[in-house]
């Protein structure tokens, strides 16, 4: 054999010896997405658990046994169930704990090589910390051991001392299995990073490419939107008693927001569910009413929060469409939630705990869902132009 023969061999297989490195750089990112796809649903269940009942509380007065109570971590705290000592955390503080790792999952998919990814991955593995402690704490505490324990109430100047018995429910364990899967995956990330001292080395991959000319009509409607939207979920009432204005837009009544509206559709869903066993499947559709309250508010406005400053700091990205189409779902069937809720007040307003009255429906739900429209049709515009851009390149 020539050696121009020999030289042309090594020459055709060169691109050979050049596909594992590739190969193997295709399998790391597929990985990457993997473990984020975990850390993210690990986050939502563990924020939709942490209002599911994680036990069952008889309370025994004498030799008399009181009706099961379902207690969450929310209820346990308000009720001194469990407690941190002198410290009593507020609700909103509770609320804002149990959406903080859902809030923070949409950093986790940041470029490999960003600032701002590594930033959120050391926040989260530093709130899974956190949580950690808290859901084993509980699981220890005299309320899920199965034997009685006391707890002192305050009525007036009296001091009522009550027996309990709380046995682990089933929601405790979904908790559990939300955070093993943050571990794995918060373990994963963390090694991926200190790998590439992400962290260490202060990459600075957090600015994309400009915007398009094309992305600032989107952008704009997108975060016109929102403003409108949370004006009409965060302020604007849903609906109102004994409103003599006509419920459209200006001419409404103040009136209750769309969290009492919210939780009125979630005491009316929740009412037909029965659970029969701390293990009872149904439980897992037994969801704190309360959670209406603060956490929905936190999680929906600081998820619009962030797309609002994140479509005007970078490029607008096939991820950031996918988060935002996410944010623009659960905004919506909460919407439907919320509107049901309306309903019910109408219907029938003491049984979702409002007072008696000729309640109607007010302009929050509709401001609400021109928001939504709106921000919609922006976020079509924007990822109709990250395809375009995309398939040019």
């Amino acid at each position: 054999m020539s050696d121009a023969q020999v030289v042309s061999t090594q020459d055709d297989t060169a691109p050979i010896v050049a596909n594992p490195s590739s190969a193997s750089k295709g399998e790391r990112a597929s990985s990457g997405r993997l473990v984020r796809l975990l850390a993210t649903v690990g986050a939502l269940v563990f924020a939709y658990a942490a209002w599911l009942p994680w036990a069952i509380v008889v309370t025994n007065i004498g030799d008399r046994a009181t009706f099961p109570l379902l207690v969450d971590p929310n209820i346990a705290i308000i009720e001194r169930f469990f407690n941190f000592g002198d410290i009593i955390p507020s609700p909103f503080a509770v609320a804002a704990f149990s959406m903080l790792g859902l809030l923070l999952a949409p950093l986790l998919w940041r470029p490999a090589d960003s600032l701002l990814g590594a930033i959120a991955t050391h926040t989260f593995g530093l709130w899974l910390i956190f949580a950690t402690v808290f859901v084993v704490a509980f699981g220890l505490s005299p309320l899920a051991s199965g034997k009685p324990f006391e707890s002192t109430q305050a009525s007036g100047q009296d001091l009522a001392i009550f027996s309990y018995t709380g046995h682990l429910a089933l929601g405790f364990w979904v908790v559990v299995v939300a955070l093993v899967a943050m571990w794995i995956a918060v373990i994963g990330l963390l090694i991926g990073e200190w790998r590439r001292h992400a962290f260490w080395h202060l990459p600075g991959n957090d600015e994309d490419r400009p915007r398009t000319l094309l992305q600032l009509p989107g952008a704009s409607v997108l975060n016109l939107g929102l403003i409108i939207w949370a004006f009409g979920f965060l302020s604007a009432g849903w609906a109102a008693v004994n409103c003599t204005q006509t419920p459209l837009l200006l001419g409404s009544c103040k009136g209750i927001p769309a969290s009492s509206a919210l939780f009125a559709g979630l005491v009316q869903a929740s009412g037909n569910v029965a659970v029969t066993s701390a293990t009872d499947p149904n439980m897992l559709l037994f969801l704190d009413p309360t959670i209406a309250q603060n956490a929905i508010g936190i999680l929906l406005g600081i998820g619009a929060a962030m797309i609002f400053v994140g479509v005007w700091l970078r490029a607008v990205t096939r991820t950031f469409c996918v988060w935002t189409t996410l944010w623009l779902v659960a905004a919506v069937a909460l919407v439907g939630l919320a509107y049901s809720g309306v309903g019910a007040i109408i219907a029938h307003p003491t049984r979702v705990g409002v007072a008696a009255g000729n309640w109607t429906a007010q302009g929050g739900v509709f401001i609400t869902l021109i928001g939504l429209i709106i921000a919609l049709i922006g976020l079509a515009t924007l990822s109709a132009t990250a395809l375009l851009r995309r398939n040019v390149e």
